[in-house]
């Protein structure tokens, strides 16, 4: 009887939506890697991104800490942008720990959208509200499960809340 109380759905659009999304994070992500000028030059071209942009941030706090902490570790935050896009995007994909790079994805995109969005307009409003939206329901449907090494480890390790 209680199986009977369990919708039987196998969330195939949602892993379509999810490989998508890692597709178009590695096609942002992967020229950056790459050696563009996101990386070169110590991160002055990130760090003139944010000079750029961040004053349009209405949040005062978050301003602060990009104004305050991101702008002189330019370098550093040059490479964890890069590489964690990247990072995601190969975990969208091949559905591998989703719930995880998911959640690092809806915070990196959360502040994408208040140092850059704003500055740029509302189209890039609205795409950076949707990505923040998608990642908070990949955590919390499990998107990796379907069409992804998520469901393989799941079944493998069926109390562990990562999958």
């Amino acid at each position: 009887m209680g199986d009977t109380l369990q919708p039987k759905t196998r969330l195939c659009y949602l892993a379509a939506l999810r490989i998508v999304v890692g597709i178009q994070f590695l096609r942002v992500g992967w020229p950056k890697v790459a050696g563009g000028r996101f990386l070169s030059g110590n991160g002055h071209a990130f760090a003139d991104q944010m000079m750029r942009t961040a004053p349009k941030d209405p949040l005062a706090w978050h301003r602060a800490f990009i104004m305050g902490f991101v702008v002189p570790h330019a370098h550093f935050f040059s490479y964890l942008v890069a590489f964690g896009e990247v990072a995601i995007a190969i975990s969208l994909i091949t559905g591998c720990l989703v719930r995880v790079s998911s959640s690092f994805g809806a915070s990196q995109n959360a502040n994408i959208y208040f140092a850059v969005a704003f500055a740029s307009g509302a189209a890039t409003m609205m795409w950076g509200e949707l990505l923040v939206v998608l990642h908070i329901v990949f955590v919390c449907s499990s998107a990796g499960r379907v069409l992804g090494i998520d469901g393989l480890l799941k079944k493998r390790f069926p109390r562990s809340w990562l999958f």
